[in-house]
């Protein structure tokens, strides 16, 4: 048994804890939004990784024209496909205002730019300082 205590030990040593590097390896991002020239107020930035990435996808609050991917939000290297959302309307989430009712939220940008996003794949590399990355949509 002892030997196999030790063998168990020696891997154990190599192995290390997976967790604490894929921490280290997160990217802080954040940036400014704008729709046709226009800080978008409220919405949703969404990062979904190309396929064959091991990264998870990353969605964060866009407040004022600005978002952030800080903490455990921050980003895995890789390439991704870009969504983003704004909504107009009564504040809160989306579903939340009664049925039928004529100020519930709206998401208002073109599909081209979420559920059909055109907007030019973003790569992070690896070992990257913290990026600042800007979106202009026209």
């Amino acid at each position: 048994m002892s030997k196999l205590n030790f063998l168990c030990s020696w891997l154990l040593l190599l192995t290390g804890c997976g967790q604490a590097t894929d921490e280290m390896t997160l990217t802080p991002m954040s940036g400014t939004i704008t729709y046709q020239g226009t800080p978008i107020e409220e919405g949703v930035i969404r990062l979904v990784p190309q396929k064959g990435s091991s990264a998870p996808v990353r969605t964060t609050q866009i407040n004022a024209g600005n978002y952030q991917f800080t903490d455990r939000s921050a980003v895995k290297p890789g390439t991704y496909q870009v969504e983003i959302n704004a909504y107009q309307g009564e504040a809160g989430l989306p579903g939340d205002q009664p049925t039928g009712s004529s100020t519930s939220r709206k998401q208002y940008l073109p599909e081209q730019f979420n559920t059909k996003s055109t907007i030019e794949p973003l790569t992070i590399p690896p070992d990257s300082d913290p990026v600042q990355h800007d979106f202009n949509l026209k």
